[in-house]
């Protein structure tokens, strides 16, 4: 498959510093070209310190990098991981990359990450939906994909910590650290703008389009955290209070988590 990619991530302010070695890392470990869609929901400037990171420090000339919301004056208020990543999304899919990878700010991808992720894509060619593990600092398992489920009209998830040789399948994984494709990416499909919960909410919508395993790639492998980095404060009541809403309006469903 054409591997025309782009890598989407959100930031917020305090978060900098893991930003700067989230980015150094995918300088150092993805091989190959790819385009960068970072979103600044205010925080500090970013443009002057990552081109500095990325063309001369780490001499990528290949990654290109897209900026928004940088000085602010494209959106004033704070939009949440969802609204960024809506936007994210919509903006990789103008240039057609047909795998979009969905990283948080401080998820560090490990060597060769990519091009297991890859590898999967062509082993499952009916799949769109991809994650790895993801780990703690410390090496503990944090996600080896999601469970949803829904019972009497409520969504839980948990989250599957069991990591087997193979490649395995569940419903879903963290949108901080998964690879879409094909289908999962038709223009009719878009990332619901939520503050926070759009991965529940995308999820949701997927199932809908008949879209609803995620392949775990085992030798894929994340860190979350890599280095000491604040709460992003994104779990504001009353962002929380309008997604129950959204939620019951659209799916008929409340959330059990």
């Amino acid at each position: 498959m054409n591997k025309s990619l782009a890598v989407v991530i959100t930031t917020t302010f305090g978060r900098e510093n893991v930003l700067h070695w989230v980015v150094k890392h995918l300088c150092k470990d993805v091989k190959g070209k790819f385009h960068l869609y970072i979103y600044n929901d205010h925080a500090l400037p970013l443009n002057q310190s990552l081109t500095t990171l990325i063309y001369k420090q780490q001499k990528r000339k290949d990654v290109k990098l897209f900026l928004f919301n940088d000085t602010g004056k494209l959106n004033g208020e704070k939009i949440g991981c969802g609204g960024a990543r809506h936007f994210l999304f919509e903006q990789a899919k103008i240039n057609n990359h047909n795998i979009i990878v969905s990283l948080d700010d401080d998820m560090q991808l490990m060597p060769n990450w990519m091009d297991n992720i890859i590898h999967a894509m062509k082993v499952f060619p009916n799949h769109c939906v991809f994650t790895g593990i993801v780990k703690g600092k410390s090496g503990d398992i944090q996600h080896a994909g999601s469970n949803m489920q829904i019972i009497n009209k409520t969504l839980y998830r948990s989250e599957n910590k069991k990591v087997t040789p193979n490649f395995s399948k569940t419903e879903w994984g963290p949108m901080g650290c998964m690879a879409f494709c094909r289908s999962a990416l038709s223009k009719d499909i878009v990332v619901p703008s939520l503050y926070i919960r759009d991965d529940a909410a995308f999820y949701l919508l997927l199932k809908k389009m008949g879209i609803n395993e995620t392949i775990v790639v085992p030798n894929a492998h994340a860190i979350h955290k890599p280095i000491p980095v604040p709460n992003s404060n994104l779990r504001i009541p009353e962002e929380m209070a309008k997604e129950v809403i959204w939620f019951r309006d659209t799916h008929g469903i409340e959330l059990g988590y």
